[in-house]
């Protein structure tokens, strides 16, 4: 047979029916190879997601929790730093917030008449630079003399040479006396109002949620920081040692007040999207992690008296 003969003709029967059987073999080992290989990844993808979500809300927390405090010192029953249930609540005050004084109405009479200047929910404020830097659904602090409320601005109208700041109507708001609530009375020389800035965690459903802003109605308005949350729980700890879930400044215990606080424990169950036969013995991956912080200015404000 000539060479170019040679080089034209195919495989012969016996040729393909030895080649198939093993082309089928190199096939499916590949193939099996690989199914194992995106298994295997499928398997470290979960667990990573889990000790990335774990790292990403730890470095959340210690981010907002070293604000906790900056511009307000806590007092014995109202704290910069505070836990109930399953919620964390982190207040400051911003660096560009500043302090406005009431207006008081005409005349002598002190403390002020029972409820606002303006309206029941209402203060009459004195401007400063020309204006207020105060917007429906900030969060703010009323101080009257040594008493400390928080309210949530519904609506700031100028006034003359004033402002109007009508507040709404709650008792509670983030777990603290709210507005005017329990007879609370304006003093003509020792009221203001300023805004604080709040951050606060809770969770929804397997949804960890962080908010900075609150509704009218007082409920945070959050956004979801994290999935997959089985538990999570938040205690106080105080100087004495003691741990708690909450303050208490009405009790005869004197050392778990708010002026009393040295930090927080945060502990939170975390679990993958799904289970997967290859991680964990086929059950749902989860991990447990425990956070404890001591925020800065809680420990610069109790040690500089």
């Amino acid at each position: 047979m000539s060479t170019k003969a040679q080089a034209n003709r195919g495989f012969t029967l016996i040729e393909m029916l030895v080649a198939l059987p093993l082309g089928l073999l190199v096939l499916s080992s590949a193939m099996s190879f690989a199914v194992m290989t995106w298994r295997l990844i499928q398997a470290d993808q979960l667990r990573e997601e889990v000790y990335r979500n774990a790292r990403f809300i730890g470095m959340s927390f210690e981010r907002d929790l070293r604000e906790a405090g900056v511009g307000i010192a806590s007092t014995i029953s109202f704290g910069t730093l505070a836990t109930w249930s399953d919620t964390i609540v982190i207040m400051q005050v911003p660096e560009d917030a500043l302090a406005y004084e009431l207006e008081p109405p005409a005349g002598v009479i002190n403390p002020l008449p029972p409820g606002g200047t303006c309206g029941p929910q209402c203060v009459t404020l004195r401007p400063q630079a020309g204006g207020v830097d105060l917007q429906p659904r900030d969060l703010a602090r009323l101080q009257v003399n040594d008493e400390r409320r928080l309210i949530i601005i519904q609506s700031v109208t100028p006034s003359g040479a004033f402002y109007d700041v009508v507040f709404t109507n709650a008792p509670k708001i983030l777990g603290f006396p709210a507005g005017l609530s329990g007879g609370l009375r304006l003093d003509r020389f020792s009221t203001f109002v300023q805004r604080i800035a709040p951050v606060v965690y809770y969770p929804d459903g397997d949804r960890l949620m962080r908010a900075e802003l609150l509704y009218l109605n007082g409920t945070p308005d959050g956004s979801i920081l994290a999935y997959g949350v089985q538990s999570f729980e938040a205690s106080l700890l105080f100087i004495d040692g003691d741990e708690a879930d909450e303050a208490d400044p009405g009790d005869s215990d004197t050392t778990n007040d708010f002026d009393d606080l040295l930090g927080i424990r945060i502990q939170t169950t975390l679990a993958a999207d799904y289970p997967h036969p290859k991680v964990n013995a086929g059950e749902l991956f989860t991990r447990d992690y425990q956070w404890r912080f001591v925020p800065r200015n809680l420990m610069y404000e109790r040690n500089r008296f």
